[in-house]
C-alpha cells in the first residue's frame, strides 16, 4: 500500500481528456442551472397559487400546478447532480474536501437536514393539491414553507461558495465569523433576486415556444399571459442586479484585491464585457416585447406607447455604453487585440464615470418601463394576439439568461486562480495542487490545525 501511495498521491488523480478541473465545473454548472431554476420556481408557483385564490382567475391555478409538477420532475435529476458532485469532488480533490468537511461541517449537517425537509414539504404540497382544495391557504402556506426551505438551502451553499473567495480573517473555529464571511450577505442578495429573474426568464421563453405552437384559441391566451407572467419576475428582478453586483464587487475588492484585479482589470476583464452584452440583449429585448404589447391594451394608451419608445432608444444607448471596452486588449486568450492593445485607451471604456452611468441608466430607465407596463396590465390586455417577432424576444431572452448564468459562475470561479500565479481552491489559502499555504491565508494556520486536531 505504501507503494502505491508513493507513485500516486492522494489527490493526484485525474480524468482523461477533459481533466479534473473540467469535470468538477461541468457538473456544478449543469447542477447550478437546475438547482436555480427549482428555487426560482418554487417561489414563484406558491405566489402564482395565492394571486388565483384571490384573484380568482383560473390562469393562475393552471400555471402554479403545471410549475409545480415540473419541480418534482426536475428535483430529481438536480438532486443526482448535486450527488454526483460530491462523490467526483471527494475522489478528484480528496484533500480539499477534508478541509471543507472540517471547516463546515455544522453546514453541511445543516444541509442535510434541510434536504430531507424539501423533499417532504415540496412533494406534499404537490401531492395534496386536490385534498386541500377547499382549504386553499393552509396549500399555499405549505408552498412558501418549500420555497422557504429552499432559501434557507441556498444560504448554507453561499457560506461555502463565499468563504472560498472571501475567507474570514479570524480562526476557522470562529463559527459565526465563517458564516458570516466579507461576501456572504451580497452573494445571498444577488443569487436570491438572480434565481427569481433566471426562473421567470425561463418561464418566459417556454410560454412563447409554447404560444407559436397552440392551436387552439385557449391555449394560445393561455401561453400568451404566461410569457407575460414570466418576463414581469425575469426583467423585474434583473433591474436589481446592477445594484446588488455593485456591493458584491466592492465587497470583493476590498476582501480578495487580487481576485478583483483578475476579473476587472486583468486578462479576464472581458467577462465584464460579456455580461454587458448579455445583459443588454435581455434588457433590450424586454423592453421591445412592452413596447409591442402596449398595442394590445384593452384600454388604448397611445401616451405610454410613445413614453416607451423614447425609453428603448435610452436603453440602446446606455447598453452600448456598457459594452464599450477600456482599451484594445479585448480578449488576449483568442488573439482579440486591435493596434496596441493595452496601450490603446478608449475613452468611453472606462468604469468611472462611464460604465457607472450605463449600468444607474440602465436601472432606472428599466424601472420607468416596467412602471408604465405595470399600469398598462391593471387594465388587462387582449390576450392571444400578438406577433410572432415578440415572442422570439422571450426565446432570445430564456437562451440568453442561461448564457448569462454560465458567464457569472465561470467569472466568480475563475477569480480565484489570480492568472495562476498561484490559482487557489480557497482563496490565499489552498492552491489549486491542494496545497495549504498558511503565510496568505486569511485564517493562518487555524485552518490547517483544525484539520490536524480532528484526525
Amino acid at each position: 500500500m505504501r507503494e502505491v501511495l508513493e507513485v500516486m498521491p492522494i489527490g493526484d488523480l485525474s480524468v482523461p481528456v477533459i481533466g479534473k478541473n473540467a469535470t468538477i465545473a461541468v457538473l456544478v454548472q449543469t447542477h447550478i442551472l437546475i438547482a436555480t431554476l427549482i428555487l426560482g420556481a418554487s417561489l414563484i408557483a406558491p405566489t402564482a397559487e395565492y394571486l388565483g385564490m384571490i384573484t380568482k382567475q383560473p390562469r393562475y391555478e393552471r400555471f402554479a400546478r403545471s410549475l409545480a409538477r415540473f419541480i418534482v420532475i426536475l428535483f430529481a435529476s438536480g438532486s443526482a447532480l448535486a450527488i454526483t458532485f460530491v462523490l467526483a469532488l471527494v475522489t478528484l480533490f480528496p484533500i480539499f474536501f477534508s478541509y471543507l468537511q472540517n471547516i463546515f461541517f455544522w453546514v453541511f449537517l445543516v444541509e442535510a437536514f434541510l434536504f430531507l425537509g424539501v423533499i417532504i414539504v415540496l412533494y406534499a404540497w404537490y401531492n395534496v393539491w386536490d385534498k386541500l382544495a377547499y382549504r386553499k391557504s393552509l396549500h399555499v402556506v405549505f408552498g412558501f414553507v418549500a420555497g422557504g426551505i429552499g432559501l434557507i438551502q441556498m444560504t448554507m451553499i453561499n457560506v461555502i461558495a463565499s468563504y472560498m473567495l472571501t475567507p474570514s480573517e479570524a480562526p476557522v473555529t470562529d463559527v459565526a465569523r465563517t458564516y458570516l464571511n466579507p461576501t456572504f450577505v451580497p452573494l445571498n442578495m444577488h443569487r436570491f433576486v438572480g434565481n427569481l429573474s433566471y426562473a421567470g426568464f425561463l418561464i418566459a421563453g417556454w410560454g412563447a415556444w409554447r404560444y407559436l405552437r397552440s392551436t387552439s384559441e385557449e391555449d394560445r391566451e393561455y401561453y400568451d399571459w404566461m410569457g407575460h407572467f414570466g418576463l414581469l419576475w425575469g426583467f423585474g428582478f434583473l433591474l436589481l442586479q446592477p445594484i446588488i453586483g455593485y456591493g458584491y464587487l466592492k465587497a470583493i475588492r476590498e476582501s480578495s484585491p487580487e481576485a478583483f484585479n483578475t476579473i476587472m482589470l486583468g486578462d479576464k476583464s472581458w467577462l465584464f464585457i460579456l455580461l454587458m452584452i448579455e445583459l443588454a440583449i435581455m434588457g433590450i429585448a424586454s423592453v421591445a416585447y412592452f413596447l409591442h404589447k402596449l398595442r394590445y391594451a384593452v384600454r388604448p394608451m397611445e401616451n405610454l406607447r410613445k413614453l416607451s419608445v423614447g425609453a428603448f432608444a435610452l436603453m440602446a444607448l446606455f447598453s452600448i455604453l456598457n459594452v464599450i471596452p477600456a482599451d484594445a486588449s479585448i480578449v488576449p486568450q483568442i488573439g482579440l487585440v486591435f493596434g496596441g492593445g493595452e496601450d490603446v485607451q478608449i475613452p468611453l471604456g472606462s468604469m468611472y464615470p462611464w460604465k457607472y452611468i450605463g449600468l444607474i441608466g440602465l436601472t432606472l430607465v428599466g424601472l420607468f418601463v416596467l412602471a408604465l407596463y405595470l399600469r398598462a396590465t391593471a387594465s388587462g390586455f387582449e390576450w392571444g394576439r400578438t406577433s410572432r417577432w415578440s415572442q422570439y424576444a422571450l426565446m432570445v431572452s430564456a437562451v440568453v439568461v442561461v448564457l448569462t448564468m454560465v458567464t457569472m459562475g465561470y467569472t466568480r470561479e475563475t477569480a480565484r486562480r489570480v492568472d495562476n500565479d498561484p490559482g487557489y481552491l480557497i482563496y490565499g489559502c489552498i492552491t489549486l495542487q491542494q496545497e495549504f499555504t498558511p503565510e496568505t491565508c486569511p485564517a493562518g494556520e487555524s485552518l490547517l490545525q483544525n484539520v490536524e486536531g480532528s484526525r
